[in-house]
């Protein structure tokens, strides 16, 4: 996992946290993240990439920006069983991130912003009950 990723989804846990948020929007807000930054770092290897968080009335966005002014394609995933052992050097097909977005997000999309791109999602934000 690119640097960038492992970050992102540190800063997003953090802050989530930090704002209350129960242990599963916590836990929604990383993975959509992670999908959203793993997407940007490929589409932009070596290249800047931006993530912004808010927490607002209509949710918890989950926001990330690259250079690459191409849109995110949906892939179906690859889901067949291989007849005998992949070697380990086998690149992953992908395929799910994008899925995984739109499942747990309410809304999700993609706008032209500063050369480039932002692919963003509105999670719903659930708080963890007072102590």
């Amino acid at each position: 996992m690119p640097e960038a990723v492992r970050e992102g989804r540190l800063i997003v846990e953090s802050q989530a946290l930090q704002w209350g948020l129960a242990e599963e929007t916590v836990e929604n807000a990383v993975l959509v993240a992670s999908e959203l930054l793993t997407n940007a770092v490929r589409a932009t290897p070596h290249r800047p990439v931006s993530l912004r968080i808010a927490l607002g009335g209509d949710g918890l966005r989950v926001e990330v920006w690259d250079s690459s002014p191409e849109r995110p394609k949906g892939v179906t995933p690859d889901i067949s069983i291989p007849d005998e052992p992949l070697p380990e050097d086998v690149p992953d097909t992908g395929g799910w991130g994008l899925g995984i977005v739109e499942f747990l997000s309410e809304e999700h999309g993609v706008r032209t912003e500063f050369e480039g791109k932002s692919v963003w999602a509105v999670l719903k934000a659930e708080f963890r009950p007072p102590v």
